[in-house]
């Protein structure tokens, strides 16, 4: 295979070699199902047509019936085999689909419509092979082209893939009452237990004012450098690991993995911070310093350290922490060393196209973010130093994306 690559041009590369001669993920058989169910059945197009779409189908012929039934649920219109007929007669498509004795086979063969919702999820799973096929064969062609930047196409390949798995997933409409009760019942647990409904900062006062940090919230915590962002952000990190046993990740984009553990073994330990960093302890010290710092052997803290993480890439390590070792808390230091991972020349929007991500993430997750922020000179300028939204480096998108903001 590598000889061949050699003997060809980057234009002339054969992709189809990537396919291993099958054809693509399908399902006819259920996407015939699908579509006869509804015509037969209308009442279940309020039920599907959240995620009944054109993508969902391979065959040409079934994507250009899905489009006219999608068309007559937007205009209200009952759905049959006789209006979708003349929707696709009025467009001058009926034809093309095999005319209205295909569409009278394509509910002849339905006995039931009681799995429809499961054959639709199948169809979903083809879909999205199709699509991850499509996006890893276009950066196959890109990453032959020696003019494409990798790190560009590393980071279209990313969006391209979290796009595709948006598409399918979509927010359930839920009564009040639902949310309701759900409510009530988590109210008499947090009382009956005398415990906070968020994630404890362990700052008593900080603690009685928001209740612990919430589900789905993006808290911006703010500050000019030196003033103590950081370290304020790992002794948040810490009360709920060591005393709650509660999963938490830190992306640390400043510090190294070891810088940060450092900051934390000085917390536990109350011994200088500069000298555990540069090594300056003594023998007896370092042995104290271990038997102070036991709490840490078993905290789930977990961090990364990548410099200059992008967005996506944050977004995938996020999902795999929660799904993976139950993370209830991410910490972000600091969100002005982020990228998007987009082609974005103006720095302002970018910040605002990340404080948007990060609070999509935490109301994907349904965990509190923090992510610390960088302040502009203006505040120094002022003779009370009192910082302000206004101050907020980058972006008037954060005070707006940001649940609570919170200034050192």
């Amino acid at each position: 295979m590598e000889k061949n690559y050699k003997n060809k041009k980057k234009e002339e590369v054969d992709l189809s070699i990537f396919t291993f001669g099958k054809l693509a993920p399908q399902a006819r058989d259920l996407e015939n199902a699908v579509i006869g169910a509804i015509m037969l059945e209308s009442h279940l197009s309020d039920t599907l047509m959240n995620d009944f779409s054109e993508d969902l189908f391979y065959v040409e012929s079934n994507q250009i019936i899905c489009k006219a039934i999608r068309s007559l649920y937007k205009d209200n219109s009952p759905i049959d085999i006789l209006t979708v007929a003349q929707r696709l007669r009025e467009q001058d498509e009926l034809e093309l689909v095999g005319g209205s004795y295909h569409l009278a086979n394509l509910t002849s063969t339905i006995s039931s419509a009681a799995n429809v919702e499961y054959h639709l999820r199948i169809l979903q799973q083809q879909s999205l092979k199709r699509k991850v096929i499509q996006v890893c064969t276009n950066g196959v062609k890109k990453a032959f082209d020696e003019t494409e930047d990798i790190f560009d196409t590393y980071a279209a390949i990313q969006q391209d893939l979290d796009s595709s798995l948006k598409e399918l997933m979509h927010y359930d409409v839920k009564m009040v009452a639902t949310v309701h009760e759900q409510l009530i019942r988590e109210s008499i647990k947090v009382s009956e237990h005398g415990i906070k409904s968020g994630v404890e900062s362990g700052l008593r006062m900080l603690d009685n004012v928001t209740n612990g940090f919430q589900k789905s919230d993006l808290i911006i915590l703010a500050g000019r450098p030196g003033m103590g962002k950081s370290a304020l952000a790992v002794s948040i990190a810490l009360h709920p690991s060591i005393y709650r046993k509660i999963p938490t990740a830190i992306f640390s984009l400043e510090m190294s993995n070891e810088q940060v553990v450092a900051r934390m073994q000085s917390y536990v330990s109350e011994q200088n911070v500069s000298k555990i960093v540069k090594k300056q302890l003594t023998k007896d010290e370092v042995l104290r310093l271990k038997e102070d710092c036991y709490p840490l052997e078993t905290a789930p803290i977990y961090i990364d350290d990548t410099p200059n993480i992008s967005l996506l890439e944050l977004k995938g390590k996020a999902r795999k922490l929660v799904k993976e070792n139950g993370v209830k808390l991410i910490i972000v230091d600091y969100l002005q060393l982020m990228r998007s991972g987009l082609n974005i020349q103006n720095r302002e929007q970018e910040i605002a196209e990340i404080s948007r991500g990060l609070k999509g993430l935490a109301k994907e997750l349904e965990i509190p973010i923090m992510a610390l922020a960088q302040l502009s000179r203006a505040v120094e300028t002022r003779s009370d130093k009192k910082p302000m939204l206004s101050d907020l480096r980058e972006s008037g998108s954060l005070e707006q994306d940001a649940d609570m903001v919170m200034f050192c």
